[in-house]
């Protein structure tokens, strides 16, 4: 294995294991490995991907602080798994470094937002104005919104378990996701006009197709269309791209295509009843956008700019922190213990009053749970970048234009840097157990500059739902077999996750839950 904090990246290398001519996918730079080895690890990813665990195959393929250079059909991609090589393409060069050409099928769903935008200075401007709406005054401004959500979801499911004894957990946390976004983002209810269910199947398929890679063709019919436009320097053509794809989409999946018009004609009322003054109330993230000025320029956003980020937050907010709460759920129910510890520190700090953001400081095992639980199954499986300029990862090196994954799930399964990596166990991010190396391996939001702006806001809901839920009911399976993990980019549950809602006495005593 390499000595990846010795990594000479001026000293570069293109040796590969096994050699150029061995019929095989996927090969490595420094692990020795065979042809024949290499061939059986490539096929072995067709059973995988059938069985939903591709990711966890390749994060334990050898040599997972080397680089594997692996070519499909139209693409060649360099996979890094060590955390090391992680952060020198997110963080330490991070300048030669931009979002691929896959972002552009989730631009489809979410227009040019910070997560999309692949143009660097729009990006750096877009960031400048909306950095200070996530400030953490603004953001633990949000808490008593999102734990009366939370409430609200306590007994809805109160009332489910009325008429059947199982829910199903993951429709739950999509839907308390959703109206957690409605209320502090437009200030006003949109869970009936934008149904959890039409937006779960939209970024279900548009995650597919940016795992899936299908993306990649479209975009460069794209891009060649938009290097021949007779307007190709206007602002418009930045679109153009996605517009390929949108049409493509009415092709292969005209059912989510609908789903995203009628996003789209939500998100675009609640705008222009904002402006008109229809809806009053200044405490959400969209009238701040409305008030965002960037303070260089003083440069205002548009309405087309504000629907993107609004699209953004919705779809990037609502399924990834849906998806780290399901998993949440069932890891509990796995672990009894970890879960009767939650309820004890709940109890014993909160007793029955609502949380605040100001008791998270004093919850530290209700946040080591929501941060382990985004360490084994992260809500964001990787993250692709495109090189601008020539570099070396680990000696390998890497050509302009060349596409780097980083694996978020092989960082949060590096064996060198986690004992136990497979294990559920939230002791690791107790701040006495928390290392630096550990710290560093941590990215589920990922890392430098285009990390997510609203990792805080994400965070603190995770936490204050987990509180809130743990003051009120607990979670059993029903089957002792964990449910497979999506092909998409957020890994959650694919499929309904079913399990029995167990309250606990205070609760049952309540006349208000009924």
């Amino acid at each position: 294995m390499p000595d990846v904090e010795a990594t000479d990246a001026t000293a570069v290398d293109t040796t590969l294991h096994p050699p150029r001519w061995a019929p095989t996918f996927i090969r490595w730079h420094n692990t020795p490995i065979g042809w024949w080895q290499s061939v059986r690890l490539s096929l072995g990813i067709l059973t995988k991907v059938r069985d939903h665990t591709v990711v966890d195959y390749v994060t334990g393929f050898p040599g997972q602080d080397d680089v594997i250079v692996a070519r499909v059909p139209l693409a060649k991609f360099v996979i890094v798994r060590s955390p090391e090589l992680a952060r020198h393409v997110l963080v330490t060069n991070q300048n030669n470094y931009t979002k691929s050409p896959e972002y552009d099928m989730l631009a489809v769903a979410f227009g040019r937002g910070l997560v999309t935008d692949l143009n660097d200075e729009l990006w750096q401007r877009n960031r400048r104005l909306v950095q200070p709406i996530f400030a953490k005054r603004n953001v633990d401004g949000f808490a008593p919104v999102m734990v009366e959500a939370a409430n609200d979801a306590v007994i809805r499911i109160r009332k489910l378990t009325a008429a059947n004894d199982v829910v199903d957990v993951n429709a739950e946390m999509n839907r308390l996701t959703l109206d957690i976004t409605s209320r502090t983002m437009f200030g006003t209810d949109i869970t009936g006009p934008m149904s959890e269910v039409v937006l779960h199947r939209l970024l279900r398929f548009f995650g597919r197709g940016f795992m899936s890679n299908l993306s990649r063709p479209i975009h460069h019919l794209g891009t060649w269309v938009h290097k021949h436009s007779r307007h190709r320097d206007g602002a418009g053509n930045s679109r153009l791209p996605m517009r390929v794809m949108r049409a493509a989409g009415w092709v292969i999946e005209p059912r989510s295509m609908r789903d995203l018009r009628h996003a789209e004609r939500v998100v675009d009322g609640l705008i222009a009843d904002h402006r008109a003054g229809r809806i009053g109330r200044k405490d959400n993230l969209l009238a701040l956008l409305m008030d965002a000025s960037d303070p260089e320029t003083g440069y205002q956003y548009t309405d087309q700019e504000i629907h993107d980020e609004l699209m953004t937050f919705i779809g990037a907010g609502m399924e990834t922190t849906a998806t780290a709460l399901s998993w949440v759920w069932q890891l509990l129910a796995e672990h009894p213990e970890a879960r009767d510890r939650l309820r004890d520190e709940v109890t014993s700090v909160l007793g029955s009053r609502p949380a605040t953001a100001a008791d998270l400081d004093r919850l530290p095992w209700t946040q080591a749970v929501v941060a382990e639980t985004m360490r084994l199954l992260p809500p964001v499986v990787g993250l692709a970048r495109t090189a601008k300029e020539e570099d070396a990862l680990g000696g390998y090196r890497i050509k302009p234009g060349t596409t780097v994954i980083t694996l978020i799930h092989g960082s949060h399964h590096n064996q060198r840097v986690w004992d136990r990596p497979e294990e559920f166990d939230p002791s690791r991010y107790l701040p006495d157990n928390m290392e630096r190396h550990h710290k560093r391996a941590s990215m589920p939001f990922g890392a430098g500059k285009r990390m997510c702006v609203a990792s805080g806001f994400a965070s603190m809901e995770a936490s204050l739902v987990v509180a809130t839920f743990a003051q009120h009911l607990q979670f059993d399976a029903i089957s002792e077999q964990r449910p497979r993990r999506q092909i998409s980019f957020t890994g959650g549950p694919d499929g309904p996750l079913t399990m029995r809602p167990r309250f606990l006495p205070e609760l049952e005593r309540a006349d208000t839950a009924v």
